[in-house]
């Protein structure tokens, strides 16, 4: 039986808009959207008229929000209901070239998807249908940030799922820790003093010395991936590997499965400058990455609720083993302190000021980092839509600001997947960075195997 709950507020009422979604609405520049893109594949084909009905009979019911468009009038949001939804407009075609290798062509095909923009006087969002794709069918779509975070749009997913298989996703196993117990009180805290006008007092002496600290961090290296954007973007992702290996690998090295990953991104980004030539050693990288502030029994809500945190990516580390404990030093500091609270409430104020003042402060943080990652736990069941079962599926995360890379994790049935997006200015082929990943986790691999029989330790380069 399909669960029959809502995800959202009612169908055809107005809904204004939350602060902190207000701000992601308005982080658009030409050179970043915010816009998250994303690709799955399918075991078999799947109709137009199918994807047609999955959209209107399905997600904008499921999902009311998504039959809305945004609005603003004097400083103020709002989400209006469309009347008449334009299925030509949000049901769209592609037709790949004949000929060539298959994957590269839906890999060109995504790219130029995130390149376009999104009609503003209609629902910020479109689905591409590749009726015709390996013998079997595959959907690329781009949802606008201000809609839904990664949590909410796996919720979605599963409302329009022909079952729900929800359960089976890490994120609705995980028991909740003392910290995200606290951070959840102190963001709904901070919501009430917001809507009061009390700003200045919803700030702690720790969210105040979280906000110093980062706006003191020292830029990231101008010779690592700090150049001037293109607008350019092109998108690469790697191929699947199985989540039992890389928690195998976390295991024999101390650490987690995410652990594993974020040391294996940052090993590929270190390969990736020193084949270019670039100095590697002493350059500073960090990544902003989300951190879900959204309580478990929220996770069907829409909208925005998470913090950033800065993480230090061991780029400057040759040895992998030493990057995955510099991973694991770093991610227990940033969990331990208010840094994800204090960006969310940055984010709530912001949202109540000019559109220029917003992008003036998200250029400023934005020097602090050279990447967006983030790490979405999918469900661990295969998603059935219209009867056409998801065998793979893999998003982009969208930057803001002079941020040039969007480090993408997601796990879905068994596999992780690991995508990218950059800005041509900041790497031009990012298949290179993807290989990398992989290299760099077969490394890891092959040593933990080894070492398991008395030799090998994890590589260096």
């Amino acid at each position: 039986m399909r669960s029959k709950q809502t995800v959202g507020q009612e169908v055809g009422a107005v809904e204004p808009m939350s602060v902190v979604d207000t701000a992601w609405l308005r982080m658009d520049t030409l050179d970043n959207l915010m816009v998250i893109n994303g690709v799955v594949e399918f075991e078999t084909p799947m109709s137009r008229e199918s994807l047609v009905r999955l959209l209107s009979e399905r997600l904008v019911v499921k999902a009311p929000r998504f039959g809305k468009r945004a609005m603003s009038k004097n400083g103020h949001y709002w989400w209006e209901p469309v009347p008449n939804m334009d299925w030509d407009y949000h049901a769209a075609t592609i037709t790949l070239p004949e000929g060539g290798d298959p994957e590269q062509l839906l890999q060109q095909a995504c790219s130029n998807v995130v390149a376009e923009m999104l009609d503003p006087t209609r629902p910020l969002w479109r689905f591409y249908l590749i009726e015709s794709y390996r013998g079997a069918s595959a959907l690329v779509f781009k949802v606008h940030h201000s809609y839904a975070d990664g949590i909410a749009l796996i919720s979605t997913l599963d409302a329009i799922a022909d079952t729900s298989v929800l359960h089976s996703s890490p994120a609705a196993r995980v028991k909740r820790k003392s910290f995200e117990a606290k951070t959840s009180a102190l963001h709904h805290k901070l919501q009430v003093l917001l809507q009061k006008g009390l700003f200045y007092s919803a700030f702690s002496a720790a969210w105040l010395f979280e906000m110093f600290r980062v706006a003191f961090l020292p830029s990231d290296s101008k010779a690592a991936f700090k150049q001037s954007l293109s607008s350019q973007k092109q998108v690469a992702w790697a191929r699947s590997l199985k989540i039992e290996d890389v928690k195998q690998v976390g295991r024999a090295m101390g650490g987690t499965m995410n652990d594993v990953v974020l040391a294996c991104a940052a090993g590929s980004l270190r390969r990736y400058l020193a084949s270019q030539g670039r100095p590697v050693d002493g350059i500073v990288v960090r990544a902003t990455v989300p951190v879900n502030l959204r309580p478990l029994e929220e996770a069907m809500n829409l909208g925005n609720c998470f913090g950033l945190v800065y993480l230090p990516l061991p780029v400057a580390q040759a040895d992998a083993g030493a990057r995955i404990r510099a991973v694991q030093k770093s991610m227990k500091s940033l969990k331990s302190g208010a840094q994800a609270v204090m960006s969310y409430g940055v984010l709530n104020i912001l949202g109540h000021f000019p559109t220029a003042l917003q992008r003036f402060a998200l250029n400023f943080f934005s020097h602090k980092a050279s990447a967006v990652m983030t790490n979405v736990p999918g469900p661990s069941e295969a998603v059935t839509l219209m009867g056409s079962k998801i065998k793979r599926s893999m998003f982009w995360v969208p930057q803001s600001g002079g941020i040039g890379i969007g480090l993408s994790i997601l796990s879905y049935a068994g596999s992780v997947e690991f995508g990218v997006v950059a800005d041509t200015a900041v790497v031009e082929n990012p298949r290179v960075l993807v290989e990398g990943f992989v290299e760099e986790f077969e490394a890891l691999k092959k040593a933990v195997n080894a070492s398991s029989v008395g030799h090998a330790q994890p590589h260096a380069i």
